[in-house]
Order: C-alpha cells, then structure tokens, then sequence
C-alpha cells in the first residue's frame, strides 16, 4: 500500500538514520532514510522536501489550561504584558469602557516584574473600575484580586482564603468567584477553537487540560470542526463522585477527546505564598497552605484508584510533596497506576527516589526556571537563594529513574518557549541533555496519559502528529528557532507564511 504523504530530507534529532517518514490513513507507516523511505511512493504520494529542517514528534503540552488559554485570546483581558501596576489597571480601566455594565476579567498579572514588586489590591481596582465587578488573576491562577463590586459575589467569610481589606481570595475562594464570571457556551466554544489554532501554531498537538472545566465546551468545539488539538481532561476534585458513580473511567471518548483522570490540590503557588513549605517565605508571612493533609488525599487516591481514573496531584511545596508520596503509599498506589505529581518544585533526592518506588510521573514546566529562578529572580525573593538553588530540579528527576513529562501551565504555553528552561536554565540540576528535553515534550507526555503507545515518537503504527521546525536546534539559537508546520494525524493545521 502506497503512503499518502512522505516527509523526506529532514533530520530527526530523537533517532538516528530518521530522514524521512511516510504516511497512510493519517498514521505512520514507515520511517527512515530518504531512500528507503521514498521507494514506497506511488502515483498518489505527496512529497514534501524538508530541505534538512528537523523533523519532530507533535509538541505534547503535559499540564496546561487550554480554556482558559482560549478565553484569554477572546475574552479575559491580558495583563501579561503589562510592565507595572498601573499599566495593567488601565488596561482593566479600557476594558470596562468597552464592556458597560459587564463583569471585567483580567489574567495573567505578574508584580515579580515590576518595579514596584507589589500585589494589585482592591482599592487600585475600585479606582480602575469603580462600576462593574472587576477581578485580576495573578499568572499562577492561584491569586485574584477583586474590587468591591466583586467581592460582594463572594459568600465566604474573611479569613477562609479571603482578605477582603485588600480583596486578595486564593484557591477555591478564588475559583468559586471566577465562576460567577464565566461567559456563556458559545464563548467558551470560540475558545476552545482560539486555544486549538494557537496549539497548531506552537507546533503542540495533544495537551493534558488541566483546568477542570468539563467535557461540553470541547466536544461542541469538536462536532463544529474547530479542535484539532488531542486533549485529555483531568476533570476538577469535584468531579470524583460523579465519575465514579456513573462508572467513568480513564480513557472514556475517542483518538482526539478522552477523559483522563481527576485533578486535586495539595497547596498552592509560590508566587501567590500558598506554596506549602517547611521555611516560612522571606518576603511574607507563613509557610503557605496545605489543601489536602494525606489521609484526605489517601481516601481521594483510593476511590480515583478503584474507578479506573487517574490523578494528577498539584504539589510545589516541599511539605505538599511530602504529604503527596505519603499519600500514594497509604493508597497502595502501584506503577501501574502511573499517578502524577504536578510541578514538584522543591523536592528532595530522598523524596524523588520514593516517587520512582511507586511509579509516580513527575509532571514538570521548565519555563518556571526560565521565567524566576536565578540571580534576581522570583524564587529567590520569595525563598532565598539556597531554595532557588534546588528548585525545578529536572535533571535528578531524571536521575531517579522518574518519567518526565514536561508541559507549560500556560506561563506562557509554547515549548519553544519553555524548552531553554531546560536546556540553558540558572542551575545545573535544571539543565537536561537536548533529547531528553525533547523527549519529555513528546513521548514523555504520551507515557503520562497512557498513549506511548499511539504518540510520542516517529516509529511505525504510532499516529502521524508531527513538527517541522524551521532550523536544527543544535546549530541554531532557541530565538531564532520557529515551528514551520504542524501535523495532526498526517494533515497539515498549521504552517508558516
């Protein structure tokens, strides 16, 4: 049988002798050298010449929120890119001039790069917008800021993950707000499509959705033919019952949409100082807060366990982490289950080794080391320079026989962006050998949602979700290195003018 499509004189930097690859029925059927590769062609093969551009398995984003990285592109307002408090209130400010009447949502504030290094407050959004509810989430999603207006939404009382003198709420205080904010389906449906093309273009073909939000808005997006991204949902802590109950399991939909497994929250986030820790935070008070103590989680484990689902569990801290492993032993967990911890920022060798015992995946950003850790950084004025001395430590994760799956949590997604991180990062415990880095983008994704099987790798049976980038990464510098197309199933989502 003939292939449909052969990419042929490229360079493969995850296999030697790989210079081609042919395609049929949108998986891949052979790979190669060009001569071996090319004799299948027949009349109906298209020919592609990649003209010794490198030739990759899809981009495998292992922890992202890709609604809300769609809702950021039609519908929150982007904060990111402000370079100080009062930039990102005008943009708020602007916002609501044009949205009369209507809640005014902005993500992705980070006061680490400012001058004046201070969270927003209430009263600078009761300035900016003084007339519709108003909410700021700071870049870790683990912080919001609310004005008056949307403060009076919140039935929490102050002191329960709510400060409202400064109208800081954190964790389920602050989801349970934004979801009085939410827009309608076909919004979300736009988005989820908006969050698809920005994929295709950052040469990422499957995603771990991490952002808990349910099945409806991608499904939707699927049957009106804007999905063309794999994603695998890790449905919210309260989603559990429900699953189980109706006798849901891992693996529930099809090649592009399936449900994974279930999220839950151990602690929070550094930058928010809800990290939990042993040492306090330099910067602030408190050694930042434990969600979930281990027999809570031990019994969450158990009943994910027997269901058949996944876990992926959210644990920076070095206490969260503790509690984390502690908590998968109680629940007899086994290789076979492969749970996951999320962003495992501050672990021991010690801790890392009893990971590997049980087959945990150690789910991490190296964007996070790119973005705060070094000299001057966020890490270090949060933690202090002997902490940020060995946070994000990929490479003894590594070292302990851990799988590594690696995936951006939007800050910011793109693992072009997240890969010097890795790479070149400020530790040598951070920095990883380039097909190691690569592999974790790709088939360490794949492992980390049960699918190595069908993705990760340019071998024969495994479908044909594939990167082409514009220069080979070993000669080029990662700045001048673009994704030129993007394969899913062997048709082209994406390619560069």
């Amino acid at each position: 049988m003939t292939p449909d499509l052969i990419l042929y004189h490229g360079t493969c930097p995850l296999g030697r002798g790989i210079e081609a690859v042919a395609v049929r029925c949108g998986r891949i059927q052979a790979v190669g050298s060009d001569r071996q590769v090319l004799r299948l062609r027949g009349h109906g093969t298209e020919l592609l010449d990649l003209s010794g551009r490198p030739l990759l398995p899809g981009f495998f984003d292992s922890h992202t929120h890709f609604l809300a990285a769609g809702l950021d592109l039609t519908f929150y307002i982007d904060l990111s890119q402000a370079r100080c408090a009062s930039e990102a209130l005008a943009l708020l400010s602007r916002a609501a001039q044009e949205r009369p009447g209507g809640w005014v949502v902005g993500r992705g504030w980070d006061e680490s790069t400012w001058p004046e290094r201070r969270y927003l407050e209430r009263a600078d959004l009761d300035r900016a917008v003084p007339r519709a509810p108003a909410c700021a989430v700071r870049v870790d999603g683990h912080l919001v800021v609310a004005n008056t207006l949307a403060l009076a939404r919140c039935g929490r009382p102050d002191g329960e993950l709510v400060d409202r003198e400064r109208g800081h709420l954190w964790e389920e205080a602050a989801e349970e707000l934004l979801s009085c904010a939410l827009p309608d389906e076909p919004t979300l449906i736009q988005a989820v499509g908006a969050a698809s093309k920005m994929a295709a273009e950052l040469g990422i073909t499957s995603v771990a959705e991490m952002g808990g939000q349910g099945l409806l808005p991608f499904q939707k997006a699927r049957e009106k033919g804007l999905l063309c991204t794999r994603v695998f949902l890790y449905l919210s802590q309260e989603a559990l019952e429900g699953l189980v109950s109706l006798g849901i399991g891992r693996g529930l939909g099809d090649e592009l949409l399936r449900i994974q497994g279930v999220k839950l929250f151990v602690d929070g986030s550094i930058g928010a100082r809800t990290a939990a820790v042993s040492q306090p935070y330099l910067d602030g008070e408190g050694k930042g807060n434990l969600l979930l103590p281990r027999r809570e989680l031990a019994r969450l484990l158990e009943a994910a366990k027997e269901a058949g689902l996944q876990a992926a569990i959210h644990a920076i801290g070095d206490v969260a982490i503790e509690e984390a492993i502690s908590a998968c032993e109680l629940a007899g967990i086994t290789p076979g289950h492969r749970f996951r911890i999320e962003h495992l920022e501050l672990p021991s060798k010690k801790q890392l080794s009893r990971m590997a015992e049980l087959g945990l995946v150690a789910s991490m950003q190296p964007n996070f080391a790119r973005r705060w850790s070094g000299p001057g950084g966020m890490y270090q004025a949060r933690l202090g320079e002997e902490r940020d001395a060995v946070i994000d430590p990929h490479a003894w994760a590594l070292e302990a026989g851990l799988p590594l799956a690696f995936g951006s949590d939007c800050m910011p997604m793109g693992p072009l962006y997240g890969l010097p991180g890795a790479l070149n990062p400020p530790h040598e415990h951070q920095r990883l050998p380039l097909e190691a880095a690569l592999r974790a983008y790709s088939w360490g994704g794949a492992y980390a949602t049960f699918s190595e099987g069908e993705l990760g790798e340019l071998a024969p049976g495994r479908w044909a979700d594939l990167v082409v980038l514009s220069a080979d990464p070993k000669e080029a510098p990662w700045e001048e290195i673009r994704v030129d197309m993007t394969f899913l199933a062997g048709r082209a989502v994406y390619q560069a003018r």
